[in-house]
């Protein structure tokens, strides 16, 4: 009889041990969670706390989201200090590095957009240069970034007007000629690089 209570007491006081068991591989798998839908302060203060588990005291991984979980908040706020002031290209390098430690950060998408920010704003700048030829430089740029753009997964049709404008204008400088074919037989979705590179090939007078 006593032996039957005892091994009824010890499945009984096993049960509370698995149960907490579980709860600490939740905590991970929410953190987890949180990093990979880029909600990095909620990650980092619950990997922290996990590392505190004598379970978890040193493991290299916890460890190493913590320090990923803060460099992902630094890197973001990063893109959009630099965004803010036009600083295009430091945002990219801020948003792609995060985009490396974190392939499913949802503002992955941004990197396009961005790159569309740029070259609007020499598009808009052009015609306020001094000499056509650095109107002509500066929608050259805008060009590519546009194209970039599309490489980039940006789709949008409005993309290809903004091209067409952009080499109106470079006509109208005087500087540079268009040669067709020209971004009129853009296919965004079908062709590669090097192939739409051909499409806009500017020459020279």
């Amino acid at each position: 009889m006593k032996k039957t209570r005892l091994l009824i007491f010890s499945v009984m006081a096993a049960f509370p041990a698995l149960s907490f068991g579980q709860a600490k591989e939740y905590l991970v798998e929410d953190a987890n969670e949180y990093f990979k839908a880029g909600r990095y302060w909620d990650a980092f203060f619950l990997y922290r706390d996990i590392a505190k588990l004598p379970e978890y005291q040193g493991n290299y991984e916890i460890e190493s989201q913590i320090k990923n979980s803060s460099r992902a908040m630094y890197l973001w706020k990063k893109t959009e200090d630099f965004r803010v002031i036009k600083k295009y290209d430091l945002a990219k390098q801020n948003l792609t590095e995060l985009i490396r430690i974190n392939p499913t950060d949802p503002n992955r998408g941004q990197l396009p957009r961005i790159t569309l920010e740029q070259a609007s704003e020499l598009h808009r700048m052009a015609w306020k240069q001094r000499t056509y030829e650095a109107t002509a430089e500066m929608l050259q740029k805008a060009i590519g970034l546009y194209h970039l753009a599309m490489n980039e997964g940006l789709k949008d049709e409005s993309l290809k007007v903004l091209i067409r404008q952009c080499e109106a204008s470079l006509e109208k400088t005087g500087v540079i000629q268009v040669k067709p074919p020209t971004s009129y037989g853009i296919n965004t979705t079908g062709e590669n690089a090097s192939e739409r590179t051909r499409s806009v090939e500017i020459i020279k007078n």
